[in-house]
Formats: C-alpha cells, sequence, structure tokens
C-alpha cells in the first residue's frame, strides 16, 4: 500500500488535528494508537474510536488488546510514546536551560545584596556545589580483626541456616 503525501484528518473527536495515516493504518487505527499513546488504555480508546454499543466488557476488552497487538499499531504506539518521552525530555532541558538564564541574570544584575546571593547560591545547587556528602570512614582495624569479624557473621549464618533445617522436618 502506498503512503499518502497529504495528512488526513481524524475527525473532530481528535480536536481538528491533522495527521499523516501512518505505514498503512486506517485513521481508526490511527485514532485509536494517539489515544493509548495520550493515555487512555486499550478498552477506552477502542470503544472512543470503534462502535462498541452492541458489544460485552470482554468482546471489547478481547477486540482492543488484539487490535494492539496489530504489528503496525503497536509500532504506531510506541513511536508516539517515544516522540511525546522525548518532547517532554527536550521541555525539561529548556526549563531548565530558562531557570538557569534567569538565575544568572539575577546574580549579576539583581537589586540587592540578598537577591544576587540568593541566585548565586541556587545555581550552586544546580551544578551540585552544595551536595553533602557523608564522611568517609576510616576502619583502622587489621587484617586479623577483619577475618574475625567475618567469621563470626559466617558462624551466625550457618545457625540460622540450621535452625531453618530444623523448621523444615
Amino acid at each position: 500500500m502506498e503512503m499518502e503525501s497529504q495528512p488526513r484528518t481524524l475527525g473532530p473527536a481528535n480536536d481538528q488535528v491533522s495527521a499523516p495515516i501512518w505505514a498503512g493504518l486506517t485513521e481508526k487505527q490511527e485514532r485509536f494508537a494517539h489515544l493509548v499513546a495520550d493515555g487512555l488504555n486499550f478498552s477506552a480508546a477502542y470503544r472512543e474510536v470503534y462502535d462498541a454499543s452492541g458489544m460485552s466488557q470482554p468482546s471489547v476488552w478481547r477486540e482492543a488488546h488484539r487490535l494492539s497487538r496489530k504489528e503496525k499499531v503497536a509500532m504506531r504506539i510506541a513511536e508516539l510514546v517515544a516522540a511525546r518521552q522525548e518532547e517532554e525530555r527536550l521541555q525539561a532541558h529548556m526549563r531548565a536551560y530558562r531557570v538557569t538564564a534567569h538565575l544568572e541574570k539575577m546574580m549579576t544584575s539583581g537589586a540587592s545584596e540578598t537577591t544576587r546571593l540568593r541566585a548565586a547560591e541556587l545555581l550552586g545547587k544546580t551544578v551540585g556545589l552544595f551536595v553533602e556528602k557523608p564522611p568517609a570512614k576510616d576502619d583502622d582495624r587489621s587484617l586479623a580483626e577483619l577475618e574475625a569479624e567475618l567469621a563470626e557473621r559466617m558462624a551466625k549464618l550457618k545457625l540460622v541456616g540450621a535452625v531453618k533445617g530444623c523448621r523444615e522436618d
């Protein structure tokens, strides 16, 4: 089947959004994929797109599942979800960039010393300057002390294993 070069409208249920029919999907399959990618479960998306008024709930579940398992539909859902995740990731990066740029501006040209200091502090936190690290443990025990502790722990484990073994009898 030849892919269409012009997008087709999916209808009023899609709020007048036009989208190309992807890889030979029908308009209904495309709409179903969009609804699932938007967060609807398979059954709800199926009911939204197809006339399921005369169908029992198990029939709707079965048909929705069957539709979601079609290779082209499943690939389209995966593609839409991946695109949404990428868009969210890019939006998060842009938000972080704008916040950082605003803090830098406030740090250099803030109205008061307090404002400039607070902006510098927040900028420092964004790059991890103020992460508290737990103090390093100094383990001054000798090799003999470590071996004794290990032997003690192993003996406790054997004792616990023996107790569990007795309970199973």
